[in-house]
């Protein structure tokens, strides 16, 4: 396959899109960074270019122009609006390869169409690979899956483990080990794939830091804090059905973006901790190799993050 050197980020002023782009340009790539507005120049990275796009065809196009790789940043209401836009002018402008909107659970799962909250994401997945198929095109995608970004999401209290009260929320037995990752590896994982992109090839690809129980996630977090912490239980029992029930609710109130929902939550929840590993919420085994780290490099990650909580 041939060099992949100048990439577009959509979305890139988002959570996940700024460590892309900042990755990307680390390694050498030529970075253009697009989002709907304006990206503040106090925030930005000086060594990419910026651009502003609408999402029409023609606004793609333009930015697409001349570009070897495009990776899909930005979040699930997104991906529902513009998928069919952007599979179309990628492969109208000869683009090379496309990292899909993923970076998350796995949304290849042969059940996760149970879960609802992924399908934006396997709609622009099947819609790209079917446009790819008619046109006969030679471009390919990689989609890159790393599970919840732990170190992102205890400081905003959302993670299972909450540093402030030192409790750690036990779902279900607790014993359903969860592929994790730092919010860095979206930029790690896209800079791997955009650089041996023989290796991922039209395939999901798994990258995780850690692979890890809420139990040993407790023990460790004892370890470190040298304290006994607080642990809350929360039974699985009714959730999903709860979830779904609520997610119908939405859509007849006309909800689009859920990414912030109750039943995106809930739905979300259930599927990391349904307790016989339905939705591969544990995907080690998948996992790329050399990526994972071992317990004492978990040990200091959240040490940090927990003096940085005590500071604030």
């Amino acid at each position: 396959m041939s060099t992949i050197r100048k990439v577009v980020v959509l979305g890139a002023s988002g959570n996940v899109g700024r460590p892309i782009v900042g990755a990307l340009i680390a390694s050498g790539f030529d970075v253009t960074a697009v989002s709907r507005s304006t990206i503040n120049s106090s925030t930005s990275n000086l060594s990419a270019k910026y651009l502003t796009t609408d999402y029409s065809y023609s606004s793609l196009s333009d930015v697409f122009k001349n570009q070897d790789a495009i990776v899909c940043a930005y979040n699930p209401a997104a991906a529902a609006a513009h998928h069919k836009a952007i599979a179309v002018a990628a492969l109208a402008c000869g683009i090379k390869h496309l990292i899909t909107p993923d970076f998350s659970s796995d949304t290849f799962n042969a059940h996760v169409d149970e879960l609802q909250i992924f399908e934006p994401k396997r709609k622009a997945q099947r819609y790209l690979e079917r446009k790819i198929q008619d046109a006969g095109s030679s471009m390919h995608w990689t989609a890159i899956i790393c599970g919840p970004f732990w170190d992102w999401a205890i400081p905003r209290g959302i993670f299972w483990l909450d540093p402030k009260s030192r409790t750690v929320t036990i779902f279900g037995s607790g014993n359903q080990r969860i592929s994790m990752s730092g919010i860095s590896m979206v930029g790690r994982a896209s800079v791997e794939v955009l650089s041996r992109p023989e290796k991922y090839v039209n395939r999901p690809a798994y990258f995780a830091d850690y692979t890890i129980s809420n139990n040993q996630l407790l023990a460790i977090a004892e370890e470190v804090a040298k304290e006994k912490w607080n642990t809350r239980s929360v039974s699985l029992g009714g959730l999903r059905e709860e979830g779904l029930k609520q997610w119908d609710e939405d859509t007849k109130n006309g909800v689009h973006d859920r990414l912030n929902s109750t039943a995106y939550q809930m739905l979300g929840t259930y599927g990391l901790f349904e307790g016989d590993n339905r939705y591969t919420a544990d995907f080690g085994d998948k996992a790329e190799a050399g990526w994972q780290k071992g317990v004492y490099e978990l040990e200091e990650e959240l040490r940090v993050l927990l003096e940085q909580k005590e500071h604030r």
